[in-house]
């Protein structure tokens, strides 16, 4: 028997392969729904609330190979954002995937043509290396000692490359290591970002549907790892909450970093990143087009926001839209007053949007500093447990998939 604890995207990812090879396994999950922190609550009013703005890229290899998009029912964002700040508003579209803005962008205001011509051969320059180039090692420098290496500082930094990658990374300050943005900056050039038309939760519920239900059991939540010499033999299985004791053979961690480390009884290194997202709801549209609009400079509390409807008009009922905001590492007290103020000030029509929710999420995602693969834990602390998800790989959903694949192969190579 393989157990796999943790039924977010990597769990299920590992799931789907022992599934696949026709091994005898186990899915444990101590909530009640897959996801982890993949999920979407749908309120009383009809409005669908992420756990926090997320997307999923077209551009994922694996996501591609263990989801069906169509059945997602994807809402595609516009390939770019809405550049917002004291000198204006300008529309920025990726040219690869809005060729008729490829002239367009030599008019631009907000950067100078030289900035265009560096960031244009930045992106080229990651487009042409392969997935694993880009991540099998670090850079050794922050994301904005890259950007500032390619000669990208002043407006198009603090314009368009600091408040769009600050929102991927969770990092105002961009002190994620270079490698990681070159990815990113590869995936969403190359790829279109999407919602499922019922929220990012039909992604683990579409993974979730492709395993048999009988091997899948919620609302169980393990208590301790058993081993059979105390703290330093291998693991014979696990002890739930309840007291039950499940034998196993193998087992695949795929909790998040605090859980495993608090079953292994080690301790963890890595720093971790907050976030909030705020929820606003209004009757009117207030720009055109499924873009993110990115607040200029480093000082903004709010670091992007986007009305969700106008890329995906099911995420709101009839008649009605839903706005998300999103706040780095939220100072403490109420910000709800403070988010409507800055986006009204940038849209005055916000003014009569009214807060629904805020969606406060302590570890969001852990740093990826330079430095920070040397923080992993052992992705096989034990000689019958593996590791799973980012606490051993960079995060991303299509890191999280790839590394679920991974383990269990390499789990499945130890029983051959």
């Amino acid at each position: 028997m393989i157990l796999v604890v943790g039924a977010g995207l990597a769990g299920l990812a590992s799931a789907i392969r022992l599934q696949e090879a026709g091994l005898d396994w186990m899915l444990l999950e101590a909530s009640q729904h897959p996801g982890g922190r993949v999920r979407t609550e749908i309120t009383a009013e009809g409005y669908r609330i992420d756990r926090g703005f997320q997307v999923l890229l077209d551009s994922y290899p694996t996501a591609r190979r263990l989801l069906d998009f169509e059945a997602l029912d994807p809402r595609y964002f516009q390939s770019g954002a809405l550049l917002s700040g004291e000198s204006g508003w300008e529309r920025l579209l990726n040219p690869l995937h809005h060729s008729a803005f490829f002239l367009a962008t030599a008019l631009m205001r907000s950067f100078s043509l030289r900035q265009k011509i560096s960031l244009g051969l930045l992106t080229l320059s990651q487009c042409l290396r392969s997935d694993e180039s880009l991540l099998n090692s670090e850079a050794g420098r922050s994301a904005l000692e890259e950007i500032r290496h390619w000669g990208l500082q002043g407006d198009a930094l603090e314009k368009f490359l600091r408040p769009f990658f600050a929102g991927v990374f969770l990092d105002n300050d961009l002190g994620t290591d270079a490698s990681v943005f070159r990815y990113d900056l590869k995936k969403f050039a190359l790829g279109k970002a999407l919602l499922p038309a019922h929220g990012m939760g039909e992604i683990p519920r579409q993974l979730s549907t492709r395993l048999p239900s009988q091997r899948q059991r919620f609302g169980t939540a393990v208590r301790r790892l058993i081993r059979k010499n105390g703290m330093v033999g291998d693991v014979t299985g696990v002890e739930l909450l309840n007291g039950e004791i499940i034998e196993s053979d193998h087992v695949i961690l795929a909790t998040d970093a605090e859980s495993s480390c608090r079953l292994l009884g080690i301790r963890e290194n890595r720093s971790w990143n907050q976030v909030s997202t705020f929820y606003f709801s209004g009757d009117h549209p207030l720009y055109e087009g499924g873009l993110l609009v990115l607040p200029e400079g480093k000082e903004v509390l709010v670091r992007h926001f986007t009305d969700l409807t106008n890329t995906a008009p099911e995420y709101a009922p009839p008649g009605k839209r839903l706005l998300s905001a999103t706040v780095l590492n939220p100072p403490e007290g109420e910000l709800s007053v403070r988010v409507k103020s800055e986006i009204a000030g940038l849209l005055p029509d916000f003014e009569s949007w009214s807060f629904l929710r805020e969606v406060k999420i302590r570890r969001a995602l852990p740093s990826q500093a330079p430095g920070f693969m040397a923080l992993y834990p052992e992705r096989r602390p034990v000689r019958n447990v593996w590791l799973t998800g980012d606490q051993v790989t960079h995060a991303s959903i299509e890191a999280a998939l790839s590394s679920g694949i991974m383990i269990a192969d390499e789990v499945m190579n130890c029983i051959r």
